[in-house]
């Protein structure tokens, strides 16, 4: 149980990673508010998929969850690939599909989490993880942006870190 769980934290961490070299490529809104708002969006429909997997899904088994998340992890990728613009990043101005593909997708995380059969009072311990890793994520690609300039495949390392999110939930 405590591997797994350790497993989890790694997991939520790459996560928030992803999300935030996925803001930092390109955005229109200011930084600080848009950290804030993502973060938020992300870690409630992590803590309300917690809430209804406890209630309601807890008889799933854990390979079914695992496999919608790694499928769902790859069709992230593809679809930001697929939504990417060089003017407006991964978030478009306007749209609300990207903002409800996330929001599944860490409620899909927090009903596996639920039917792993974690409390929800870990979820405490997971909050600064992920808020840190979003921080860190967004700072990370500002640096690599400025670092290598020319390099246009660097805008493409957030899919590639959801495409790892993937492999790494077959563990």
């Amino acid at each position: 149980m405590f591997f797994s769980f350790i497993l989890f934290l790694l997991f939520i961490g790459i996560a928030g990673l992803a999300v935030g070299a996925l803001i930092s490529v390109k955005v229109w809104f200011s930084i600080p508010l848009f950290l804030i708002l993502i973060a938020a969006l992300c870690f409630g429909f992590l803590w309300f998929g917690v809430l209804i997997g406890a209630a309601f899904f807890s008889w799933l088994p854990i390979f079914f969850t695992k496999l919608v998340i790694i499928s769902f992890c790859i069709g992230l990728a593809v679809f930001f690939f697929r939504i990417f613009h060089p003017s407006y990043g991964y978030f478009p101005f306007r749209g609300w599909i990207h903002w409800a593909l996330l929001a599944v997708f860490f409620f899909i995380i927090g009903i596996d989490f639920a039917s792993v059969g974690f409390s929800a009072w870990l979820l405490l311990i997971i909050l600064p993880l992920f808020a840190g890793a979003i921080f860190f994520g967004t700072i990370m690609m500002q640096k690599v942006k400025t670092m290598y300039r020319s390099a246009s495949v660097l805008i493409y390392l957030p899919l590639l870190l959801f495409v790892f999110l993937g492999l790494f939930k077959l563990i």
